[in-house]
């Protein structure tokens, strides 16, 4: 998404002659990073069976033995749950007579947004405390990432900040390329930050696993003795 911030020129900036020496120095960019997390109710439309089958795939954190039914799961897409956008404001400065013209980057809104989906199986409905202790394995997976959503919120800034500033000043350019030009920028400043939103794709996956772990599933079904899911579905 493009954000546009037109310049009113005065008369100064009205150049006889516009060449990339007299374009407009990059000068200081204001960073904006957000965390916006949003909830949805919890999904409880699926069976333990039903979640084993449909849950279980090569990208998941869940642990198993092939004993162990899924009874909740919290999903976090990237892309779908787990969104970054970028929106880029510009300072453009162009040469009445020619209409040639001249940006930089003045604005980088960077926003991350959360919503994850966190399923428990319909049968622990009626079993109040094996709804109640899954519900609370699914809120450390929450919780998980919120704290590391919210600590990576300072290094993200720090870096756009940097990746912006070095830009410098782009053109000139005639006045019709000047969009595409603008959209080129906001994917260069994508690109460079990419590399360090997939680092910390991956160290929220290394972070869940280790809540998925066998003897986790272990302490959390002995707080509900007798209460197990079957393979069928049924109660």
């Amino acid at each position: 998404m493009l954000g546009l911030d037109p310049l009113t020129l005065s008369a100064g900036y009205i150049l006889a002659t516009l060449s990339a020496a007299q374009c407009p120095a990059q000068g200081p960019v204001d960073v904006d990073v957000e965390f916006v997390k949003q909830d949805s109710p919890t999904i409880t439309n699926m069976t333990s069976a039903q979640l084993t089958q449909q849950m279980m795939n090569p990208d998941s954190t869940l642990a198993t033995d092939g004993k162990w039914m899924v009874g909740g799961v919290t999903v976090v897409k990237p892309g779908a749950n787990l969104m970054d956008t970028i929106q880029v404001g510009f300072q453009a400065m162009t040469e009445v007579r020619t209409g040639a013209a001249c940006f930089t980057v003045n604005k980088v809104s960077y926003t991350i947004t959360y919503n994850p989906s966190v399923y428990i199986a319909s049968d622990f409905l009626n079993m109040g405390c094996r709804y109640s202790a899954t519900l609370m394995h699914e809120k450390r997976h929450v919780d998980t990432d919120v704290r590391l959503l919210t600590d990576a919120v300072p290094d993200l800034k720090k870096s756009l900040q940097a990746i912006a500033e070095s830009l410098g000043p782009q053109g000139p350019y005639a006045v019709g390329d000047l969009d595409s030009q603008k959209r080129r920028v906001v994917e260069q400043i994508g690109a460079a930050i990419a590399p360090q939103w997939q680092q910390f794709v991956a160290l929220r996956r290394q972070k869940q696993a280790e809540i998925d772990t066998l003897p986790n599933y272990q302490r959390d079904t002995a707080l509900c003795p007798g209460q197990f899911p079957k393979f069928d579905g049924s109660r």
